[in-house]
């Protein structure tokens, strides 16, 4: 059903937590279920340096 990537990527998942003092930094939430992501982007020289990601929800989430 899954493609290998996407079950080694929900097993060994990357970049996953928060930065202190990010750049950039988002939030969504689903209105129908609940399920929310948020990201934190640190930008150097006009660049992505470090980012990072906590999702709450289902598995899909």
């Amino acid at each position: 059903m899954y493609k290998e990537i996407v079950l080694e990527h929900f097993s060994n998942p990357r970049n996953v937590g928060t930065l202190e003092d990010p750049d950039g930094f988002a939030e969504v939430q689903s209105s129908a279920c609940g399920d929310m992501m948020e990201i934190y982007l640190r930008v150097r020289e006009g660049a992505i340096a470090d980012v990072k990601f906590r999702t709450f929800g289902c598995a899909a989430a």
